[in-house]
């Protein structure tokens, strides 16, 4: 059985749009705001997701979770949790992750999203 630590993390999601406030920098007027989640990884580099309402929320799950894997008992549903990209450099991006990558920037490419080279 794999060993998962969990830590709480965010992202940068856009929470909602208002043309008045559209400028040359943000055309559709987007607004801001955090979305929180638990990460759980493994030494390996695989990584789990699990969005959480709050900070707050997140740090606590976290807690109880590494209590629980210190236990030897993975969260119940575990395996319903949104799989995520391998950790950048670990073992497993090195054996699948790179591609992922590189399959992405061809279709930047492809799409006309290209670096501007």
């Amino acid at each position: 059985m794999n060993t998962w630590t969990f830590s709480p993390s965010s992202t940068v999601v856009v929470t909602g749009t208002n043309p008045e406030n559209a400028d040359i920098t943000n055309p559709t007027g987007a607004s801001y705001g955090l979305a929180w989640f638990v990460q759980a990884w493994t030494d390996y580099g695989d990584t789990r997701e699990f969005s959480v309402p709050s900070e707050a929320r997140a740090e606590a799950l976290c807690a109880s979770l590494n209590a629980r894997m210190a236990a030897g008992k993975l969260p119940v549903l575990f395996n319903t949790w949104v799989e995520g990209r391998p950790i950048y450099g670990s073992p497993a991006y090195v054996a699948y992750g790179a591609e992922d990558d590189l399959a992405w920037e061809r279709r930047m490419e492809e799409d006309g999203h290209g670096w501007g080279y």
